[in-house]
């Protein structure tokens, strides 16, 4: 038995955001807020887009930059729930513009502070609806119902993951990731790509999860071994959009592990971007698996590329230009303990691995990469 969730409509193409001030009105919403991450804030593209939906006359339309310096936390959302009079959020930006408009979303008809929310919440009142224009290809966040937040006052990265928060509607236009930096596009991408392997091998994964996992590491995996070398090709970067929805789809439905679990404490306590943690991590965490004898076939035939399976993803976050060791990063043996001790809290998501990976692999892991 197994249960699968799939609830936000889907809508790709390029120059398709111009579109979005048509889908609101025909769905009905009259207030909008719109949620804008501060690097394409000021961008001619986005200006385009919002006078689109200002053309269509809704009651109201309010813009919010989104300049919070990385991923969100619930003391922001507490301070904005009262900024925005809407029935619906648009979220223009990456997976953490996205999650905050999803946290906003629930706080306008939650009222308690946003952390008595934090986990899996029960009997909440339903959710603002929230669009999601994601300007980056990485998080799956536009299909998912998680939405990731910090706390800063404890110092962990908990979330507000209820089944209210699904996107209505999804729209992938690749014009949108134009501006990515090259760090950014290959942040966003390892993202992706670790949520498509660590969702196939998963060992809650079934069947249908790892169909949505091996398209999803096909698109991620060769176009991102392209994607530096052509850097204006909106075929590639629609792929890589399209890669990174259906791995968030597979994630969701299927779960995670080390390598995701391990980049957790890398933004809490160094502010290091998620899939960035993600790619110091990834390599080695398949490199384990493949050595004790996890069969990686199905996804290593998929790869456009030369060597054994851990090769080919080693080789692709060099191509990329990923952090090799965590000292890069702002980790060193003398600051690594506080790291060390968070470790010791994600045997949950260890055991989600299909080969054994305990605390003391964490824990080993890390310190091999601090040189």
């Amino acid at each position: 038995m197994f249960e699968f969730n799939l609830k936000t409509k889907l809508k790709v193409g390029e120059s398709e955001a111009l579109n979005s001030g048509k889908y609101l009105k025909e769905i009905g919403f009259k207030r909008i807020a719109l949620i804008i991450d501060a690097g394409v804030f000021n961008l001619d593209y986005t200006k385009q887009i919002i006078e689109k939906i200002r053309e269509q006359n809704f009651d109201s339309l309010k813009t919010w930059e989104y300049n919070l310096g990385g991923e969100p936390n619930y003391e922001s959302l507490d301070e904005m729930r009262s900024a925005f009079s809407a029935d619906c959020f648009v979220a223009i930006g990456g997976g953490s513009v996205i999650d905050f408009a999803k946290g906003l979303a629930t706080l306008a008809n939650n009222p308690e502070p946003a952390l008595n929310y934090r986990g899996f919440p029960a009997n909440l009142k339903p959710s603002l609806p929230v669009i999601a224009l994601p300007t980056t290809a990485g998080t799956g966040s536009e299909v998912t119902f998680n939405a990731v937040f910090i706390s800063q006052k404890d110092k962990k990265k908990l979330g507000i993951n209820t089944l209210n928060n699904f996107p209505v509607l999804a729209i992938l236009d690749p014009k949108l990731t134009l501006s990515c930096p090259k760090r950014i596009i290959a942040s966003s991408g390892l993202d992706a790509l670790t949520h498509s392997l660590e969702s196939y091998v998963a060992i809650q994964a079934n069947g249908l999860t790892r169909i949505f996992a091996k398209e999803a590491f096909k698109f991620i995996f060769n176009n991102l071994w392209k994607v530096f070398d052509d850097m204006e090709n909106l075929e590639i970067r629609k792929n890589l959009q399209l890669g990174a929805y259906l791995a968030g789809i597979s994630l969701m439905n299927s779960g995670s592990g080390p390598a995701g679990a391990l980049s957790y404490p890398l933004g809490v306590h160094f502010k290091v971007p998620h899939g960035l943690g993600n790619a110091i991590f990834l390599p080695y965490v398949v490199e384990h698996n493949f050595k004790n004898g996890y069969d990686y076939s199905e996804l290593d035939k998929l790869a456009e590329a030369e060597g054994e399976f851990p090769q080919k993803i080693f080789n692709l976050c060099k191509k990329l230009e990923a952090p090799e060791n965590l000292n890069e990063l702002g980790i060193t043996k003398e600051n690594a303990e506080v790291f060390l001790k968070d470790v010791e809290v994600l045997d949950k998501a260890f055991a989600q691995n299909p080969i054994p990976f305990t605390v003391e692999d964490g824990k080993k892991l890390v310190l091999n990469l601090i040189k």
